[in-house]
């Protein structure tokens, strides 16, 4: 005979394991520094990419000035202020990823917590059942 409650928790760990349990496997590879650490790498790389995307396409949008006036641009103070544009975006977005990939691995680690306390639920509903038979 099938018990209800032994139906309504293995269809909420197939759920979870379905929807979540991806992301749960990923994170579960990981001490949560290195977790961060690679999200904040992965951040770095992709900020840089479209840094530079930007400034090719703020160069082509000016590209009549920069041309008129190329004898007369100081490239100094010019360079200077990419650079520290780019430093700040950095650190920027390296602040946000740090915060993003923090909360989502403790999210991850809470549904963990979740579904080995179901399994361990279901286990113990098991061992129950074969000691009584």
């Amino acid at each position: 005979m099938l018990n209800e409650n032994k139906v309504k928790m293995m269809t909420k760990m197939a759920i979870y394991e379905k929807n979540e349990g991806k992301k749960m496997v990923r994170t579960a590879r990981y001490f949560k520094g290195d977790y961060i650490a690679f999200g904040v790498l992965k951040t770095l790389i992709t900020t840089s990419v479209a840094y530079i995307i930007m400034v090719i396409l703020f160069a082509l949008l000016n590209l009549e000035n920069i041309v008129k006036d190329i004898n007369t641009l100081d490239y100094a103070v010019i360079g200077k202020r990419m650079i520290l544009f780019y430093v700040l975006l950095i650190i920027v977005f390296s602040a946000i990823s740090i915060v993003v990939y923090s909360r989502e691995y403790d999210q991850s680690r809470k549904g963990l917590k979740r579904y080995f306390s179901r399994l361990n639920k279901l286990e113990r509903f098991y061992n129950g059942n074969r000691k009584n038979k």
